[in-house]
């Protein structure tokens, strides 16, 4: 198999393509365990998980790889999300991490 592409997907974007890669054929064993954890913890629709993510890039200043992370783990407390933003190497205030909280929630 070849690589077309690569970029950073979230969990429910990765569910859509990989239903619709099963739709189109058989998938490989990899692949069927990914739909299959994918549809286990996939929170949301992807068009809402989009829209945040976007959102989060042009309000927070975030990366789109930060952003994707936090959408899908959707952390409920400030040291969550500071766990979660650790790799960035960001400084980022208080008021900042509330801001994200309220988004995400």
């Amino acid at each position: 198999m070849d690589v077309k592409s690569s970029r950073a997907a979230s969990v429910s974007e990765a569910k859509d393509i990989l239903a619709k890669r099963k739709e189109d054929g058989e998938l490989g064993y990899e692949q069927s365990q990914a739909l299959e954890n994918s549809e286990r913890f996939s929170a949301a629709d992807t068009s809402r998980d989009a829209k945040l993510v976007e959102t989060l890039v042009k309000k927070n200043k975030l990366s789109g790889e930060a952003a994707i992370k936090v959408v899908d783990i959707r952390p409920a407390n400030a040291p969550t999300l500071k766990a979660i933003l650790l790799k960035e190497k960001m400084d980022i205030s208080e008021e900042e991490i509330e801001a994200i909280l309220k988004e995400i929630s």
